[in-house]
């Protein structure tokens, strides 16, 4: 699992990110809300980003901020949803309005996305309204893994989680605070502890 890249940009428009990382090349899919943060060509940055998974293709999604990042994850659990309408989403209301047009059952707010109609919409809040319920503030995730060998720990810890049955959101939560307090652990031990956690 590829859970943040970080690299010089090589090229750029408001839906896809082309980053070099080490010499590696990776496309990465963004929202514009992303697009709208970045640097210019030959600046350094680093995404948050989501590794999608098909029979016939993997696909890199980019995020700049951990809420865009929970959103999107969320979204593509509605039925219908795929990555890209998810991106188009984003793209076209910040996430906090979007959140409060789902608790608050605002269809007519959310047919005014693009590709979003009446029965997106009815559900979208009939399948997001409990999650968005809660409060997703940026504050509530630790900062992003930095540290090549620790983030290579951190996504095997994911895949071992996710093996188990826990999903992707709440494995991070359980592994990120152990692995800012304590690198050094070795794998088995963080999965261990992060199994008390969660």
């Amino acid at each position: 699992m590829i859970c943040q890249l970080q690299g010089v940009i090589a090229d750029k428009t408001p839906t896809r990110i082309a980053l070099d990382v080490n010499g590696v090349g990776y496309e990465v899919l963004i929202p514009v809300t992303t697009y709208e943060k970045l640097g210019e060509v030959g600046e350094h940055t680093k995404l948050l980003t989501y590794l999608h998974v098909r029979e016939d293709t993997l696909q890199l999604f980019g995020f700049s901020t951990q809420k865009e990042k929970w959103t999107f994850s969320n979204l593509i659990t509605v039925s219908g949803v795929g990555p890209k309408l998810a991106l188009s989403i984003i793209s076209g209301c910040p996430v906090d309005n979007l959140k409060q047009y789902i608790i608050n059952g605002e269809v007519e707010a959310l047919t005014r996305l693009s590709g979003v109609g009446k029965k997106m919409a009815q559900r979208l809040i009939t399948e997001l309204r409990e999650k968005f319920g809660g409060v997703i503030p940026e504050a509530q995730f630790m900062p992003v893994i930095v540290d090549k060998e620790v983030a290579g720990k951190f996504d095997a810890a994911v895949i071992a989680l996710v093996s188990l049955g826990f999903t992707n959101i709440s494995a991070q939560k359980a592994l990120q605070p152990i692995l800012n307090q304590e690198p050094d652990l070795p794998l088995e031990e963080v999965v261990r502890r992060a199994l008390q956690n969660i």
